[in-house]
């Protein structure tokens, strides 16, 4: 499916282009923009399944390696978009490859906190949270950076309180699944041993791993939101930065994908050897987990390039204060993957709130939306 969306986002612009807004502005009415997306909400709201695999669970895998084999697959699969939509050279240059360097730190130190943050906090708790910060962030960057007009300064102070209201009930169903677990835990080995652990003492340990895994999802919000930042001076250039408009014919978002893929390929080793290079000096290099985890994770990679594909045609066409916030609407695809397939929650009150949390995160994004 997310190659299908992919492609259609492709064919919808090449049948249905319009030409992309200057200084700024956004074009409500351009047919790609609204199925980027479509797809990125669809793609998003699935990618990260691929963490919950049973076997990248019981490989215990370090986030960062698991990263190594998702950026691989982005660059691959970034490049052979790029192969079958361009209609021209490829443009890469060092002015290209420093914003490439920057979109690839800023997306792998997100992507390996949002790793840790499913791990501790549970898929859909973790993909609501960053979600919710997400559109917060790049809402900020598009005002404030970009000078994104805004139509009603109240509209958008309401949609900002009730995007962090949403993310911060989406952490409170996290705590309320924490005790819940607390109690259907057996704290003895046999009915007449002493208990292994007490039943405050376990609630403190399960409520202290939401709460990690909560505050992972905020950072990588925050990294996540920050992502089309590159992109966008790729577009519209920066004379404060001397960056030069981009006046190519196609359209910016994929003439930036040979940028993009170039990199993540150098940031990662960097990156790598920053995160485990002092234990490799000492202990050796870690366990790559090649069977368990290198399937599920080059998936993650291929499910993550055609979503952030998508999602650069929302942002270009709608904006940064408007696409691509509502491209990380996939909180209710994530949400029932969550609920219904890993059974992250359990019991009314948790999936309630899970549930208001998330209709309150999906309103005020459609209140930042129209008042853009």
């Amino acid at each position: 499916s997310d190659i299908a969306l992919t492609v259609g986002t492709i064919l919808v612009d090449r049948f249905r282009h319009v030409e992309e807004p200057e200084d700024g502005a956004i074009d409500l009415s351009a047919p790609a923009g609204w199925f980027g997306v479509v797809g990125a909400v669809v793609i998003y709201g699935s990618a990260g399944i691929m963490h919950k695999m049973p076997e990248v669970e019981e490989a215990k895998c370090d986030g960062m390696v698991f990263q190594c084999y998702v950026s691989v697959a982005t660059a691959a699969m970034s490049m052979a978009v790029w192969a079958l939509a361009s209609t021209e050279a490829m443009r890469l240059d060092s002015t290209s490859f420093a914003l490439g360097v920057l979109f690839a730190s800023f997306w792998i130190t997100s992507q390996v906190m949002g790793f840790y943050a499913v791990r501790f906090a549970g898929f859909a708790i973790a993909a609501s949270v960053w979600n919710g910060v997400t559109i917060c962030t790049s809402f900020l960057w598009g005002v404030f950076v970009f000078s994104t007009p805004l139509r009603s300064p109240p509209g958008a102070a309401c949609a900002l309180v009730l995007l962090i209201g949403g993310v911060g009930l989406a952490g409170a169903s996290g705590s309320m699944q924490a005790v819940r677990e607390t109690r259907e835990i057996k704290t003895v080995a046999s009915p007449n041993a002493a208990p292994l652990v007490s039943p405050s003492t376990a609630q403190d340990i399960r409520g202290s791993s939401k709460f990690i895994g909560f505050m992972l999802a905020c950072a990588m919000g925050v990294g996540n939101g920050s992502l089309m930042v590159p992109m966008v001076l790729f577009q519209r250039g920066s004379p404060a930065l001397g960056l030069e408009v981009y006046e190519g014919h196609d359209l910016a978002p994929l003439a930036f994908l040979p940028s993009l893929a170039a990199g993540i390929l150098a940031a990662q080793p960097v990156l790598f050897a920053a995160s485990w290079g002092p234990s490799i000096c000492r202990d050796g290099w870690p366990s790559f987990h090649v069977t368990a985890v290198a399937i599920p994770a080059v998936f993650a990679g291929c499910f993550w390039a055609t979503g952030n594909f998508c999602a650069m045609f929302a942002t270009v066409y709608l904006g940064q204060a408007v696409g691509f916030p509502l491209a990380q609407c996939g909180l209710m695809v994530s949400g029932m993957w969550g609920i219904l397939y890993f059974k992250e929650i359990q019991g009314t009150a948790g999936i309630v709130t899970f549930a208001v949390a998330s209709v309150i995160i999906l309103i005020g994004a459609a209140i930042d939306g129209v008042s853009c």
